[in-house]
């Protein structure tokens, strides 16, 4: 039991107390007696409430030898409030601060817990140190702290002074005095930041993430070092004056550790022990700062390798062929010819025709206009996965990275299905007007109506490459396509009579043409000249319903 006496008191303080191998102790204060201030006489007013238990035992005659729950008011305290005095123990008034004997409240409580006091004033409670502040700021008081260890044995330590602060000062030990009692020898007293626990786990500056072993230790409790302090040496010291402390994280890194802060702008390293700020760390242009499986640092974007502050890209395919090897199905995917590093999106044809085909073009309806502008063929436009154009400029980029072949689907309308494959294909560059270049032919057209086209530079309704004065082809045709200069034949009614063949048109008194396949022209049209065609195939049919153009390297 811990108790205390005392006289006028100017100051106060906090008391941490521990126990080897204690079962029990409390805590007690008792007023040691009141000075005078020199005056040669006061008057005395009975306060409504006892300011502490010697005022209970001095007041209320009805309380001699008689301990208990009692109400008292401390100076300044705005209300009364209960606790425990022992009027049994030489001579009584003695306030009970604290008692613990059956473990049944739990200690490991919160600042604001120990400032309003838990417990039961029955059995085990701390009274609070709010409560304590007034009582011991008002008399000079002695601490008694009494313990029964488990053989049964009592002893108990005194400390003549004993005064803790308000909460402005943290409730600190402001003063104890001189001590005595029979406990001295019986007593534990813990170094420096460490306390009195049966916890287990110690940690050292040197492995903050690994617990000491305890398997050696054979007592219930012992002077550990844990929560916010560490082991270092023979010193129990705050984790934040371990050698590699990383403030920004608020933790101890282990040797060969990392920590990056949440902007990437700056990287801490534990090495030999030693914390190393690199405050030059930050993310390459091709890289993101983001937390993936609980560490946080610089991450490489798709396409790129390296450690997020340098990434350089990764092997990239050129184009679906180079996807296919790698076991790809049929799709839209990302491929990066040369000169364009951002990469191209293009429909690759992985599950038919022996796969690797990047396609360049497709017609299956007449919901995409064709009927289009250099700048919008140039640069490709609408969907791969459906009907488009995939553009000149990168048709132009693909094919000049090696040798590519030709392959073109076509479906008339009576859905019968052919294929023409040219051993070669290539486009110019915009300067040179994407002029084609096409090797020989072989399939099941029955014409080869591509090769009269080589050479020929490619023209639109916007710009006219035909080399024919007379007209502009692309306009006639209503398309986009690879046209060229051809004189008129046959005449006039014959054109107009005769309607399988599809690439005529009516040029004044004869029919013209510019091109012997046109797959670019209306869909569905009804105008001779201007629909998609083929020379020669299958019984002339004109108004193809498919056409699929697509490349892959010899």
């Amino acid at each position: 039991m811990a108790k205390f006496r005392g006289r006028q008191v100017c100051q106060s303080f906090l008391a941490v107390l521990t126990l080897w191998n204690s079962l029990g102790s409390e805590m007690v204060v008792a007023s040691v007696g009141k000075q005078s201030s020199g005056s040669s006489y006061f008057v005395f007013q009975q306060p409504e409430y006892p300011r502490d238990c010697k005022d209970v035992l001095n007041t209320c005659s009805s309380t001699h030898n008689t301990s208990g729950v009692y109400l008292i008011k401390p100076d300044g305290y705005p209300e009364p409030f209960e606790v425990y005095c022992d009027n049994e123990f030489n001579n009584g008034g003695w306030t009970v601060l604290q008692r613990r004997r059956l473990d049944s409240v739990n200690f490991n409580r919160n600042w604001q817990d120990f400032k309003n006091g838990f417990g039961f004033l029955g059995s085990e409670f701390w009274i609070g140190n709010e409560k304590l502040a007034f009582l011991t700021n008002q008399k000079v008081y002695q601490l008694r702290l009494e313990f029964e260890n488990a053989a049964g044995q009592s002893y108990y330590v005194t400390y003549d002074q004993f005064r803790i602060s308000d909460e402005w000062g943290q409730y600190q030990l402001s003063s104890a005095g001189t001590h005595g009692g029979t406990a001295e020898s019986h007593l534990e007293w813990c170094p420096t930041n460490k306390i009195f626990s049966n916890v287990t786990c110690e940690r050292t500056c040197d492995d903050p993430d690994t617990c000491i072993s305890s398997t050696s230790r054979t007592e219930l409790e012992k002077c550990v070092c844990v929560g916010d302090y560490m082991i270092q040496g023979e010193d129990c010291i705050p984790q934040k004056q371990c050698s590699c402390f990383a403030a920004d994280k608020g933790t101890v890194l282990m040797n060969g550790e990392s920590y990056v802060n949440s902007g990437c702008t700056r990287r801490s390293n534990c090495s030999n022990n030693q914390l190393i700020e690199e405050e030059s760390y930050h993310c390459s242009d091709d890289a993101t700062c983001d937390v993936r499986e609980g560490v946080r640092r610089c991450y490489c974007i798709d396409g790129y390798e390296g450690d997020g502050v340098t990434c350089t890209r990764e092997a990239v395919p050129k184009d679906c062929k180079e996807l296919y090897v790698d076991g790809s199905s049929d799709g839209v995917y990302t491929i990066y010819p040369d000169g364009w590093p951002s990469g191209i999106h293009v429909y690759c044809e992985m599950e038919s025709n022996g796969g690797g085909w990047t396609v360049i073009q497709r017609r299956s309806s007449a919901a995409v206009d064709f009927y289009r502008t250099w700048a919008e063929y140039k640069t490709g436009f609408e969907n791969p996965r459906g009907d488009h154009w995939l553009g000149n400029d990168y048709i132009h980029a693909i094919t000049n990275q090696k040798t590519y072949s030709l392959r073109i689907d076509l479906t008339n309308a009576r859905s019968s299905s052919y294929y023409a494959l040219y051993s070669s294909f290539s486009i110019s560059d915009d300067a040179d007007k994407y002029r084609l270049s096409i090797g020989s032919y072989s399939g099941n057209t029955g014409y080869d109506a591509m090769s009269w086209h080589n050479n020929k530079p490619f023209s639109t309704r916007d710009e006219d490459n035909d080399g024919w004065s007379d007209f502009d082809c692309a306009e006639k045709h209503r398309g986009a396509w690879w046209f060229g200069n051809h004189d008129h034949d046959r005449s006039n009614s014959y054109c107009r009579t005769y309607d399988y063949y599809c690439e005529h048109f009516p040029v004044g008194d004869g029919c013209g043409k510019c091109a012997y396949s046109h797959l670019n022209g209306d869909y569905d049209s009804s105008t001779r000249g201007t629909n998609n065609y083929w020379r020669y195939l299958s019984g002339y049919e004109c108004n193809l319903q498919y056409t699929e153009m697509k490349i892959r390297p010899v």
